[in-house]
């Protein structure tokens, strides 16, 4: 096979997200199209659920973009839960292999597939870890507090950072759970870490932002959004909350109800007068009191619409957003229509219809778990276990550099900042998901593939632990190579293979004989699978 001809090496494609980025001028609040070009369909599929299936092109172009859009606004939560307690036999404790299958089934086949795209984009924002505090051991209250994400990914935003707030598993991860007041005679003071990292990273980031994303700047300089004593003096506001039902007596135990959010405890709650950022917290106000005034603070800050525009774009769209991009879904943050700041439907409809989105140049590459869902949803990837039960076969579920929820630190997988190198940088461009995209990791990846694509439906009953994937329409196609091809740029390349791509495939085949089906199809997803163009989402490029 001349594989050697194939776009794979992770340094050239650096070459797709060098071409160029958004330059939409206009800021105000754009028309929605009133119908979608084949190209723009495709691009939002990729974008709205874990990859096109054979059949969801079709169906939004039979019912409609924004129908469909509507449909899928409107799905109760597919939730991980109950679907990770029903894999458990009675007396056993989930583990993380458990969690994570679980998390490939729903991305997999859960109908509220924009929900669970949501979802995902907000765990990597909102971060949590596996691998901080006691969570290693903790898969069902990981889950939960994925599913809050769930739950709140077309709701408001201060609703979804009280949620996120007070979540066990948040107050575990960055140590607010059992916070409490000074006590300088005991050298005891609050802990900062939440306080820094909720406004650092999950509402108003470090430097002070125009409405369209660019630094607010005085004289040249950045202007910073907090102190070190905004930092003190929000730590005081998150002292007092802890696990609900505590079981044990003793302060720092971690024993109590990890499935509700975490309760009031007045007693250990600094209830002295504090400022932060210049919003005076009265003296004697109740814990929930300061909770309430924090949270409606972080929400209203004139950062927090543009910051968290730019991230849900990054995570949905394009890594390199044209300012006037980021304005008019900060707009959309900022009042939804109908007065309602922090409306993430509305801020989640504005990233996906946005012209820039729809009409391009953008550039993304793709996260290693993005591309693996979307290699399983166009092959109509399920488990052999008659169950349905989805199962980590030999740590495939942690061969991508890459696990839900199990980033190495609350700055998430990569930084949304993250420029791979100086060309880039001299253009003010940044791809952030090339911080994970070692060789091995891309090795393993195209492994992982290659393997997957070898668990067809005839592996089903010698190993009913495997996922395996439904070649047949395409083995059916194996000897009629422009057809062929044409169904997988249809699958995997939103209808716009190269030529170049096209014709590497068509001498591959060439070679092979009529009855290798099954060995045309495995070698033209592999050509497919490890070139640039499966890899990155770059609009309008070919």
């Amino acid at each position: 096979m001349n594989f050697w001809q194939i776009r794979i090496l992770p340094v050239t494609l650096l070459g797709a997200l060098l071409s160029g980025c958004g330059s939409d001028s206009s800021n105000s609040s754009p028309a929605e199209p009133s119908r979608l070009e084949p190209n723009q369909r495709y691009d939002l599929l990729y974008r709205a659920t874990f990859g096109p299936t054979p059949n969801s092109y079709q169906q939004m172009a039979s019912v409609g973009y924004q129908a469909w859009l509507d449909q899928q606004f409107s799905m109760p939560p597919s939730f991980h839960l109950p679907l990770l307690q029903s894999y458990v036999i009675e007396g056993d404790t989930p583990t993380q292999s458990d969690r994570v299958a679980v998390w490939w089934h729903q991305a997999n086949h859960a109908p509220d597939q924009l929900r669970q795209r949501v979802a995902f984009a907000l765990s990597e924002i909102f971060v949590v870890s596996r691998y901080g505090a006691s969570l290693n051991g903790r898969a069902q209250e990981l889950t939960h507090y994925y599913d809050m994400l769930l739950e709140h990914a077309f709701g408001n935003y201060r609703d979804l950072l009280e949620a996120v707030t007070r979540h066990p598993v948040m107050g575990d991860y960055l140590s607010m759970m059992a916070n409490q007041h000074a006590d300088p005679q005991k050298n005891r003071f609050p802990d900062e870490n939440y306080a820094r990292e909720v406004m650092q990273l999950f509402s108003i980031g470090l430097y002070q932002l125009n409405q369209d994303g660019t630094p607010l700047l005085n004289n040249g300089a950045l202007l910073p959004t907090y102190s070190q004593d905004d930092i003190e003096n929000l730590a005081r506001v998150f002292t007092g909350w802890h696990l609900a039902d505590k079981s044990n007596g003793s302060w720092t135990s971690k024993q109590g109800d990890w499935f509700q959010a975490m309760a009031p405890y007045a007693d250990k709650h600094d209830s002295d007068e504090k400022f932060v950022m210049g919003e005076r917290f009265p003296a004697g106000q109740s814990i929930e009191q300061d909770m309430a005034q924090a949270m409606a603070m972080l929400t209203n800050h004139a950062n927090t619409g543009p910051f968290i525009a730019r991230l849900l774009i990054q995570r949905l769209v394009t890594s390199n957003p044209s300012p006037q991009y980021v304005e008019r879904v900060a707009l959309a943050f900022n009042d939804n229509g109908n007065g309602i700041r922090g409306d993430l439907k509305a801020v989640i409809q504005a990233i996906l219809l946005d012209p820039e989105a729809l009409n391009g140049p953008t550039e993304r590459l793709k996260e290693p778990l993005i591309s693996m869902a979307n290699l399983y949803r166009a092959l109509e990837a399920k488990s052999a276990d008659p169950t349905g039960r989805y199962h980590n076969s030999n740590g495939t579920f942690f061969a991508f550099g890459q696990a839900p929820l199990s980033s190495p630190s609350v700055f998430n997988f990569f930084s949304p900042d993250y420029a791979p190198n100086a060309q880039m940088k001299e253009k003010g461009l940044v791809a952030p998901e090339f911080q994970i995209l070692s060789w091995n990791n891309f090795i393993n990846i195209s492994n992982q593939m290659w393997s997957a694509t070898g668990n067809s439906q005839y592996d089903s009953e010698e190993n009913p632990k495997k996922i395996v994937v439904n070649l047949a329409p395409l083995e059916a196609l194996a000897n009629d190579h422009p057809a062929l091809i044409a169904e997988l740029s249809r699958r995997f390349l939103s209808e716009q293979i190269s030529p170049e791509l096209a014709l590497i495939i068509e001498q591959n085949l060439n070679q092979l004989k009529e009855h290798q089906q099954n060995t045309k199809v495995r070698n033209a997803l592999h050509i497919i699978l490890n070139s640039q163009e499966f890899h990155t989402e770059v609009s309008n490029a070919w």
